[in-house]
């Protein structure tokens, strides 16, 4: 999902002028510290890194921490705020993300509907009665326009994206000297 607004936040940015040489000139600090996170959860879906549940609550908590390090950046209080509403729902359910079986089921998503049900992703549980701010979990349709196909995500995956997006179209359109740290 996050790519899909990565795209669209470059396409945006050259479409306006933007060059990709002005991504280089922004003033980003603690862009290693979103980096190493995204690692930690990579590693840790992969299996590398056990216990699962604690690599992928520090990678997102990473991610979280350094966007909030970020934030006078443009896009980086919505990147924030969808990494914070992300990590509250996982850490306040085992840490894994809820996914709703009736929105996957409507989208006829069947095949993860049957891995939800066989418990085989280790960051995706059921969203159930039990569920704790079920809301917060992926119950939103989303249409990736380059998978060409329905995903359910969260609305904390959709500020992070549209917070990416922003950033991205905002910091390529702006020369070194311009209003980076807006």
């Amino acid at each position: 999902m996050l790519v899909d607004f990565v795209v669209v936040g470059l396409l945006w940015g050259f479409l306006r002028g933007g060059k990709l040489r002005n991504l280089s000139r922004v003033d980003f600090p603690f862009l290693w510290v979103i980096i190493l996170g995204f690692g930690l959860e990579f590693l840790a879906v992969g299996g590398v890194l056990q216990p699962f549940v604690v690599f992928n609550l520090v990678g997102r908590g990473l991610v979280l921490l350094g966007a909030l390090l970020n934030a006078r950046l443009y896009g980086m209080k919505l990147v924030s705020l969808g990494a914070f509403l992300n990590f509250l729902v996982i850490a306040l359910n085992g840490g894994k993300m809820p996914v709703s079986l009736t929105v996957t089921s409507w989208l006829g998503l069947k095949s993860l509907v049957g891995h939800l049900e066989n418990n085989y992703y280790p960051d995706y549980t059921i969203l159930s009665s039990s569920t704790l701010l079920p809301f917060l979990g992926d119950v939103v349709p989303y249409f990736s326009f380059l998978s060409r196909r329905f995903f359910v995500a969260s609305v904390g995956d959709y500020l992070l994206g549209i917070g990416v997006m922003l950033f991205l179209a905002h910091y390529l359109r702006n020369e070194a000297g311009e209003e980076n740290n807006q």
